[in-house]
C-alpha cells in the first residue's frame, strides 16, 4: 500500500468513526414498549401473538405482528440490561449499514471520497436512526444494493445455492420488517432497467427484439424473494398490513410526521435537500451533457425520489441509492481542469466544517448521558395505577395515543389500553387527534366509548373564564381545558403530576375510596384560580391544605423542582396571603 493510499484509508476510517456518532442518540420511539410487550408474549407462548392482548376495544381481534422477530431480540436485550443494550444494538445495526455502504463505494474505486461522503451519509439517514425494526431494513436494503451492483459490474451468480441464499435472505427479512418490499422493488427496478437496456436497439428500431437474459435473471430473483416473503407465521396475511397502511395513508400523512412529505423547516431533513440537489444535478449533467446513463440507476432514482418526496420515512432509501449511484458516475472521464490544490483542499475543508457544524448543533447536542429519552410515561402514574388496580383496572380506560405502548408494557395484564402505535388503531388516529380541538369533540368521543378512567396529558391550551366573586368583584382566570369536557359533577381528579392527570368517573368507583383520593381544590394546571376565591372567603384554606397532605402522602417531595415541592411552596404562599390585613380567608 502506497503512503497516499494509507493516508486515505486512515482518513476513511476516521470519517467512519466520526459518522457513527449519529447512531448513539438516545431512544425516543414510544413504540418500543409495545414491541417489548409483544416480544415477551412471543417467548412466553413460543409463538408470536395472533390476536390483540393489550387493548380493551380490540381484545381478541386478529393481529398480524409482522415485526415479531426483532421484538424477541428487543425483549431479550432489555431483559438483560435495560435500554443500554438496546441503544448499542441499534447503533451496531446502523454502523453495519454504513459499513456495507462503504463496500458499495469501494466497488467503484471511490476510497478517496469516503472521508467526505460517510459523515454526510450518516447525517442524511438520521431520520430513520431511532430504535425501530426498520433498522434491519436499512441494513438488508444496503446489502441488496451491494450484491445487485456487484452483479451489474461483473456477472450475476447462478445456481441453486445462490437462489437458496436469496430465498433465505428475503424470508428472514420478511420476519424482521415489512421493508423487504423495498428490496423487492429494488430488484424489480434492476430487472426493468436491464430489460430496457437489452431491448434498446429494438426500441429505436435499430435491431430485432432480443430474448431477455440478464433482466430475466433479476426478475427471477424478484419472484424468489416474493415467494420467500410468505415464509412467516402469518403467510399471505402480512400483505393485509400493507393494505391497511395504504387504506389509511392520508390519515398517516396528516398526523404522523414520518409519513408526511419532507419538511424544509425540519433541520434533520436538510441533508436530504442537499442530497436531492447534488444527486439529481449530477445525473442531469451526465445525461444531458455527457450522454451517459445507467438505466437501472435511472429507474431506481426516479422511484425512490418519488417515494422520498411523498413520505419522509423513505428518505434514507433515496440517500443510499442516490449517493451510491452518484459515486458510480464516470467522474474520471470529465475533461481535466487545472485546479489549484489549495482550492480543492479548501472546498473539502469547508464541506467537513459544514458537517461538523451540523453534528455539533443537531446531533451531539442531543446526547443526554441516558440511553432513552421519553415524554410518553410517568412512573408516578404507573405506581398509582398499580396501587389502586382493585378499583381501577377493570374500568374502560382512555389514554393518549403515544402513551399506549408504555402503559401496556408497565401495567399489563391488569390494565388494558385504549390505543397505541400499532396499525390496528389507524382508524382511531384522526378521532383521537381531533378530540383535542374542542370540548364538544371530547364529549362525543367519551360518550361513544363510555370511558370511566381518563388519562390526559397536560399540554392542552387554557381557556379564559370570568369568575364572579362573593364580594361582587370579577376576575379573569385561565382554566385548563379538561374542566369543560370532564366536569367536576361527573369526574374526579385522583392523580396528577407535571405531564399527566388521571380522572375517574364518580359513579364507577366506591365513594369511600374516592373520598380519600380526590383532589377537590389542587387540581392540575388550575392552582392560580384558587387565589382570588380564597382571599374573598369562598374557599376554605383547610380544604386546600387537606389536598396538599393527600398529594404528599402518595408523592413526597423528590427534589427542589418536584410537584410536591411546588405544592408545599404554593401552600406557604397562600398562608402568607391569608395572614395579610383585609384577607377574608376561611380557615
Amino acid at each position: 500500500m502506497h503512503d497516499r493510499d494509507r493516508i486515505v484509508n486512515i482518513l476513511g476510517w476516521g470519517a467512519f468513526a466520526f459518522a457513527a456518532t449519529v447512531f448513539f442518540l438516545p431512544v425516543i420511539n414510544p413504540d418500543i414498549f409495545w414491541h417489548l410487550s409483544a416480544g415477551k408474549y412471543t417467548l412466553a407462548h413460543l409463538a408470536p401473538p395472533r390476536t390483540d392482548f393489550l387493548s380493551w376495544p380490540l381484545a381478541g381481534a386478529e393481529w398480524v405482528d409482522f415485526e415479531w422477530l426483532p421484538q424477541v431480540v428487543y425483549y431479550l436485550l432489555h431483559h438483560a440490561g435495560g435500554f443500554w443494550p438496546l441503544l448499542l444494538f441499534k447503533a451496531g445495526l446502523l454502523a453495519l449499514t454504513m459499513l456495507v455502504f462503504r463496500s458499495v463505494a469501494l466497488l467503484y474505486g471511490r476510497a478517496r471520497a469516503l472521508p467526505l461522503v460517510l459523515p454526510f451519509f450518516a447525517a442524511a439517514i438520521i431520520t430513520n436512526s431511532d430504535l425501530r425494526p426498520e433498522n434491519f431494513t436499512l441494513l438488508f436494503f444496503t446489502i441488496t444494493l451491494y450484491y445487485l451492483e456487484k452483479s451489474r459490474l461483473s456477472a450475476l451468480p447462478g445456481g441453486y445455492r445462490f437462489q437458496a441464499a436469496v430465498f433465505a435472505f428475503f424470508a428472514l427479512w420478511a420476519n424482521l420488517h415489512a421493508g423487504y418490499l423495498y428490496g423487492l422493488a429494488l430488484t424489480g427496478l434492476y430487472a426493468g432497467g436491464e430489460f430496457f437496456k437489452e431491448e434498446l436497439p429494438f426500441i429505436y428500431k435499430k435491431g430485432p427484439f432480443v430474448r431477455p437474459a440478464r433482466s430475466l435473471a433479476y426478475l427471477k430473483l424478484f419472484f424468489i424473494g416474493l415467494v420467500a416473503s410468505l415464509v412467516n407465521p402469518y403467510g399471505w396475511k402480512i400483505y393485509s398490513v400493507i393494505s391497511n397502511h395504504q387504506r389509511f395513508l392520508n390519515t398517516l400523512q396528516q398526523y404522523i410526521q414520518e409519513w408526511n412529505t419532507f419538511d424544509l423547516t425540519n433541520a434533520y431533513q436538510w441533508p436530504y435537500v442537499l442530497a436531492l440537489a447534488g444527486v439529481m444535478g449530477s445525473f442531469a449533467y451526465f445525461l444531458l451533457r455527457r450522454r451517459y446513463v445507467v438505466y437501472t440507476h435511472f429507474a431506481c432514482l426516479i422511484y425512490f425520489l418519488w417515494a422520498s418526496a411523498n413520505h419522509a420515512r423513505h428518505i434514507p432509501f433515496f440517500i443510499i441509492v442516490g449517493l451510491a449511484f452518484t459515486l458510480a458516475l464516470p467522474w474520471g472521464e470529465l475533461p481535466q481542469r487545472r485546479l489549484k490544490r489549495g482550492a480543492v483542499f479548501g472546498a473539502a475543508a469547508l464541506w467537513l466544517l459544514v458537517n461538523a457544524w451540523f453534528y455539533s448543533g443537531f446531533i451531539w447536542s442531543q446526547y443526554t448521558g441516558k440511553p432513552e429519552l421519553f415524554k410518553w410515561g410517568s412512573q408516578g402514574l404507573a405506581d398509582f395505577l398499580r396501587a389502586n388496580k382493585k378499583e381501577l383496572s377493570g374500568l374502560r380506560l382512555y389514554n393518549p395515543w403515544g402513551w399506549g405502548g408504555w402503559l401496556g408494557w408497565e401495567l399489563a395484564p391488569d390494565y388494558k389500553v385504549f390505543i397505541d402505535g400499532r396499525y390496528l388503531f389507524h382508524d382511531k388516529i384522526s378521532e383521537v387527534a381531533e378530540a383535542r380541538n374542542s370540548s364538544q369533540n371530547w364529549r362525543e368521543m367519551i360518550g361513544k366509548y363510555g370511558f370511566d378512567l381518563m388519562l390526559i396529558t397536560l399540554d392542552e391550551p387554557k381557556v379564559p373564564v370570568r369568575q364572579k366573586l362573593a364580594d361582587g368583584r370579577g376576575a379573569i382566570s385561565w382554566r385548563p381545558s379538561y374542566l369543560f369536557y370532564l366536569p367536576r359533577s361527573e369526574w374526579a381528579v385522583v392523580y396528577w403530576d407535571y405531564s399527566v392527570a388521571a380522572l375517574v368517573r364518580r359513579s364507577s368507583v366506591p365513594a369511600g375510596w374516592l373520598a380519600k383520593r380526590e383532589f377537590l381544590y389542587l387540581r392540575p394546571e388550575d392552582s392560580l384560580s384558587l387565589v382570588a376565591p380564597l382571599l374573598a372567603g369562598e374557599l376554605p384554606l383547610s380544604g386546600i391544605r387537606r389536598d396538599m397532605l393527600t398529594y404528599l402522602k402518595s408523592r413526597p417531595p423528590a427534589g427542589e423542582f418536584s410537584p410536591a415541592a411546588d405544592i408545599i411552596s404554593f401552600m406557604g404562599g397562600l398562608e402568607k396571603l391569608c395572614a395579610q390585613k383585609g384577607a377574608r380567608c376561611r380557615r
